[in-house]
């Protein structure tokens, strides 16, 4: 009997330990080797409750507090993300393609607030994908995050679902939009077929971005929206651009070269189209063969 008691509180310390560790980190044992079933599939289901469980309360006990971010009466998300996100799709989709990729980036928007938080944890599937969302969450309201450190993210993009902070309505940069930027990287996140486009094996991704340029097509799509949002006329594209050269680039970052999304945003506000400037300087090496 002694020693059925201590196997179950050896369990219970390991679980423990197990949660201290992913609410600091984001990292769980992905062998599930912790959890005391046998099955492996129970297991996976346990930990997975256990620790959504303990993120969830995390959460909530650091939001106390704070404010409490709702969505303004009468937004309709589908229909903000349709008018936000058009100009882009139209720029780099032909007429026939639009519908169908404005039908799946209405549905991908989603805000994190404080009616939502608690669902969304618990239904990703990616657990650390889930703790990044906690931080994402907590950042936007002024809370601590889990890790203890500042938390600059406001955007973060699943699969086809763009999870945007509130922190997007506080903005203070005039060339960042965040849902601009995290529905871009949905383009290279999916696959044609899967929504009923055309594809060969040159074109497999809604589009085919270069793996080394993502983060740069993204934040280019977004300062390039921003600029044709705020243009009037030709010479405004270009007192913007200076702008945004001079005060406006993003942190240095591994992921981008500073120098190169210079050098595409000012081609892009050159040209007819600069969607498609963009899409060319950023595409994939055998895309661009394909076409020639």
């Amino acid at each position: 009997m002694s020693g059925k008691i201590e196997i179950i509180s050896k369990a219970r310390q390991d679980i423990d330990r197990a949660k201290e560790r992913y609410l600091k980190t984001g990292k769980y044992d992905y062998s599930y080797s912790t959890w005391p079933s046998h099955n492996l599939f129970e297991r996976a289901k346990e930990m997975n409750r256990i620790l959504a469980d303990a993120l969830v309360a995390e959460v909530r006990r650091r939001e106390s507090g704070h404010k409490r971010h709702r969505l303004p009466e009468g937004f309709n998300p589908v229909t903000f993300a349709r008018q936000k996100l058009m100009p882009m799709v139209n720029g780099l989709f032909p007429a026939k393609e639009r519908q169908a990729i404005l039908d799946l980036l209405e549905r991908s928007l989603v805000f994190l607030t404080h009616d939502n938080i608690e669902q969304i944890i618990r239904n990703e599937a990616w657990k650390s994908t889930a703790w990044d969302l906690a931080n994402l969450y907590l950042g936007s309201i002024g809370a601590q995050s889990l890790d203890g450190k500042p938390c600059r993210l406001v955007g973060l993009s699943e699969e086809t679902t763009c999870y945007v902070s509130m922190s997007y309505f506080e903005e203070d940069d005039p060339f960042a939009d965040f849902v601009v930027h995290e529905a871009a990287h949905v383009f290279h996140n999916w696959k044609r077929q899967r929504i009923g486009l055309p594809h060969t094996r040159y074109r497999e991704w809604l589009l085919q971005i270069d793996f080394r340029k993502r983060e740069t097509f993204a934040y280019a799509c977004e300062a390039y929206d921003k600029i044709l949002e705020k243009a009037q006329k030709p010479a405004d594209r270009k007192r913007l651009y200076a702008e945004y050269v001079e005060k406006w680039l993003p942190a240095a970052d591994d992921r981008i070269d500073r120098v190169e999304l210079v050098n595409i945003i000012g081609e892009a506000i050159a040209a007819r189209n600069g969607w498609k400037r963009i899409l060319t300087r950023c595409a994939t090496s055998y895309t661009a063969l394909a076409r020639n």
